[in-house]
């Protein structure tokens, strides 16, 4: 039995050895495919890392020449060229807005700036600010104005990358620019938020509020619900700690955020975020069996919190602490890239985008809008807000002046033309510009949303048409990531991204204002290069833009947070 256990062990191994011979040759092709892809993997982290090195290597050259800049120097000029996630804020002395940074993206290359301008609100012009250590160019920052000291603008944060957007660099640096003398200095502060754009920074009292954005570097992304405080009289960054179990906004970027430095308290409305979300595939060549795949899957914010920076010992809030607001009445449709100030105890958010899938996947169906709607803090209520036409003024001239158009009523920016490949940033996220031509939406939403911005509430005075017959009322056209500011009772508006009907998108760089108080009527203070169809928009017998409908129309009424997101098919941003 032994010599036939061996015999039959020396045919087992010349088939072992067969085997053994054929398994070497897969374990080599399987080393040669794993060694290669590693191969591949550190080309790429190279590529990547070369890719960083090149964008460091520009800003520190922008940064030695700025350094050579001989004096601060200031010249007047043409209003400026278009751009969009700049920052446009109120000088301390209320005489002036200060517009500084941005982006803009012809279709090939994006060019960022760091072009400080100065606009005289009395005389209606610009100037342009040269100064020594200026930041390096950038969009999607945030800035705010304090007034001690003779009044500074500070400057944190934003998104460089190369002209082609294959390179991405988020900054986490602290400017202030002296706004007696006009000189940059860079801010040395330890502990301040990591880099990020598309956040969102306020002034209260002797603090810097930093909130959310988001980081991207094409390989990962993050959003963020921190909040950061820089103390402006020891000039100390600490974060925000809040007590656990406490509430806290869930992660977003290109958010509202408003201050009320006599309550103490921060206001933040609406922002977005990416989440994956599991999604059931189905491979034929796996019998049909369900695939789970991760997807992403945009989601608009539609919530509204309240933060308390320095607490009330009395009614027991500790410092620091969020409160989700109740809502009520007829809040804005699901949007992002609006912007909002507070006025007379009311947050007032305009325009914005709301954006979905196309069916194939590839594109994106945008819906821009140029409405307008208000926020009472007391009551936590939502009302549509109608901006009246001024009187007396001659459809032909108003097309002139103006250089906007449909304020109220959401663009249907997305149905025909051809499909275009563009790449728009800010608000945190970036958004693929691959049209269809179809555009599936139910149109009386449309129709909806311009009946609910026409509709009013009792405060304050809402707009009538005092004419008969049609009217013609200049107004801002639909947009999203653009500016605004607010003096007294006036509230600015500073270009942003427009999508015309069978078009590109368009950067704007026109300029308009609105009394909140009167709501009289949008005033053109620069046409710039708005579309000329969307020059004015024709109005009813009674003022308003689409058929009227009544103010509890529509209402809803909450306080959790159940329906404070809406879900956006929107592709990766």
């Amino acid at each position: 039995s032994a010599g036939v256990w061996y015999g039959m062990g020396k045919r087992d191994s010349k088939a072992a050895k067969a085997k053994r011979a054929e398994r070497r040759g897969k374990g080599a092709l399987k080393t040669e495919e794993k060694t290669a892809k590693g191969e591949q993997k550190q080309k790429r982290r190279d590529a990547n890392r070369q890719d960083d090195e090149d964008l460091e290597k520009v800003l520190k050259e922008f940064a030695a020449m700025q350094a050579d800049e001989a004096k601060v120097g200031e010249q007047a000029v043409p209003p400026p060229s278009p751009r969009a996630n700049g920052s446009l804020t109120l000088h301390p002395s209320g005489n002036e807005l200060l517009l500084f940074g941005g982006e803009h993206f012809d279709g090939k290359k994006n060019t960022f700036y760091n072009e400080l301008y100065r606009y005289s609100i009395k005389r209606n012009d610009w100037r342009l600010v040269t100064s020594k250590r200026a930041p390096p160019p950038r969009s999607s920052h945030q800035a705010a104005a304090v007034p001690t000291g003779g009044g500074s603008l500070f400057v944190f944060g934003g998104e460089f990358s190369s002209a082609n957007q294959s390179q991405f660099y988020h900054y986490r640096d602290l400017w202030c620019l002296d706004l007696a003398t006009y000189v940059w200095e860079q801010v040395q502060a330890k502990n301040g938020p990591s880099a990020r754009s598309g956040h969102r920074m306020v002034h209260c009292r002797d603090r810097l509020l930093v909130f959310g954005g988001f980081f991207d570097n094409l390989r990962d992304v993050k959003y963020y619900n921190d909040a950061h405080v820089f103390d402006l009289s020891l000039y100390q960054w600490h974060k925000l700690v809040t007590a656990p179990g406490d509430p806290v906004p869930q992660p977003r970027s290109g958010c509202s955020l408003a201050a009320d430095p006599a309550a103490g308290a921060v206001f933040l409305y609406g922002g977005y975020y990416k989440k994956k979300v599991a999604m059931q595939q189905f491979d034929s060549h796996k019998d049909k069996a369900a695939v789970e795949e991760l997807s992403e899957t945009g989601v608009e914010f539609r919530d509204t919190w309240r933060l308390d920076l320095f607490g009330d010992s009395a009614s027991g809030v500790r410092p620091g602490s969020w409160t989700q607001q109740k809502k009520s009445g007829a809040p804005p449709s699901s949007r992002s890239g609006c912007s909002m100030v507070l006025n007379r105890g009311r947050l007032v958010v305009f325009g914005g985008v709301h954006d979905e899938d196309t069916a194939d996947g590839d594109g994106l169906v945008s819906e821009f809008y140029a409405d307008a709607h208000s926020y009472t803090i007391e009551t936590g209520r939502w009302r549509a807000l109608a901006v009246e036409s001024k009187p007396g003024k001659p459809a032909a001239l108003a097309a002139a002046d103006s250089g906007g158009g449909e304020g109220g009523v959401a663009s249907r920016a997305a149905e025909g033309g051809d499909a275009t490949s563009l790449l728009a940033l800010g608000g945190g996220r970036r958004r693929n510009r691959n049209r269809n031509d179809s555009d599936d939406e139910d149109v009386a939403g449309a129709a909806a949303l311009a009946a609910g911005t026409a509709a009013g509430a009792a405060e304050p005075p809402l707009a009538e048409s005092e004419e008969g017959g049609a009217a013609s009322a200049p107004a801002p056209c639909p947009r999203m990531n653009h500016r605004v500011a607010l003096k007294g009772n006036t509230m600015y508006v500073y270009g942003g991204l427009y999508e015309p009907e069978e078009s590109s998108e368009i950067t704007l760089n026109d300029m308009w204002s609105v009394d909140l108080s009167k709501l009289d009527g949008w005033t053109c203070l620069h046409a710039g290069n708005a579309p000329e169809d969307a020059l004015v928009r024709e109005l009813s017998d009674d003022g308003s833009s689409s058929d009227d409908s009544s103010e509890g129309e529509g209402e809803e009424e909450e306080s959790g947070s159940s329906d404070s997101e809406d879900e956006t098919a929107g592709p990766p941003s």
